[in-house]
């Protein structure tokens, strides 16, 4: 009876050990999932360039293409300076720096914006139509997301 049990002990836990093992070897970090958000306005914002490590595993991507032709086909969200740009992760980063990318120009309009949530006010954004990229890091590696956002001044 006891060889019975520890046998059948002994094989759940090889098993175990097996299945354990296998989805390990399977496991990829994923970059977190990113909702922005402006008053009533929501939009999911797809990571682009990303290189994360985590429990020994390792993952990364390359956009290999500029922010402004990332957004070009996206729906905007449109935005006062006054008002707050809250960004929504899975598990809040360390790090949160953003880059304003003018989309007819296709050049960098305004770099390491800083913030969390983000004013736009504090940096004397211009109108404009721009391509957002959201550089969010944590201790175990970083993701690059981008978005498309509209700036107005309301000039009553």
């Amino acid at each position: 009876m006891r060889k019975t049990v520890l046998s059948v002990f002994g094989a759940v836990l090889i098993l175990l050990i097996i299945s354990a093992t296998a989805g390990y070897c399977k496991y990829r970090p994923k970059p977190s999932v990113l909702e922005v958000l402006v008053n009533n306005q929501s939009i999911l914002a797809e990571p682009g360039t990303y290189s994360l490590n985590r429990w020994g595993r390792t993952a990364a991507d390359d956009t290999y293409s500029d922010p402004v032709t990332l957004v070009l086909n996206d729906d905007p969200i449109i935005v006062a300076p006054a008002e707050e740009i809250k960004l929504e992760f899975e598990k809040p980063p360390e790090n949160v720096k953003y880059y304003l990318w003018d989309v007819k120009t296709g050049k960098l309009a305004y770099k390491g914006l800083k913030g969390y949530p983000l004013k736009l006010e504090n940096s004397n954004i211009e109108s404009g139509d721009y391509a957002m990229e959201i550089r969010a890091k944590w201790e175990y590696g970083y993701v690059l997301y981008n978005t498309r956002i509209i700036v107005y001044k309301d000039t009553k």
